[in-house]
């Protein structure tokens, strides 16, 4: 669900994901690589939600924005239990470049305690020649309405 920020510059999408038993190692704890898993999980819901709708339609469409991830990096805050969830995943862009973009995951547990912060770069990518495409332009545009400033 998108939300207008405090200074109504940006907007933050979040969502709710599950902790689920599965995540958890012998200590009790997420295991580290499930907080990408969960950034996945919000990000493909925060496309969904610029995306795919009636006015830009579906099919060979869809397939033309194509995306892949170039890197990834965590940062760890505290650990994430089982009582920790649902957690709330914000997700931000925290650039736009002429083929790729940064995006800002947010994990907070129940009590809206951050637990770690994941940041990824995403770029444009033609699933015909299988190379880096330019982003198109509705791209860039849904994609700057949740741009905000890194400091």
């Amino acid at each position: 669900m998108p939300a207008e920020s405090a200074d109504g510059a940006a907007k933050t999408f979040t969502c709710e994901v599950e902790v689920r038993w599965a995540d958890l190692d012998m200590l009790g704890h997420v295991n580290n690589v499930k907080y990408l898993e969960y950034a996945m999980e919000a990000r493909v819901k925060f496309y969904k939600s610029l995306f795919f709708d009636e006015k830009l339609g579906a099919g060979e469409n869809d397939r033309r924005r194509a995306v892949v991830l170039r890197t990834t990096d965590i940062d760890y805050i505290r650990p994430i239990l089982a009582e920790s969830g649902p957690l709330a995943v914000g997700v931000a862009i925290t650039h736009i470049g002429n083929s790729s973009y940064g995006i800002r995951h947010t994990l907070r547990d129940v009590g809206g305690t951050v637990c770690a912060v994941v940041n990824a770069v995403m770029v444009g990518f033609d699933l015909e020649t299988q190379q880096a495409r330019q982003l198109f332009d509705i791209e860039r545009q849904r994609l700057s309405e949740y741009l905000i400033t890194v400091g």
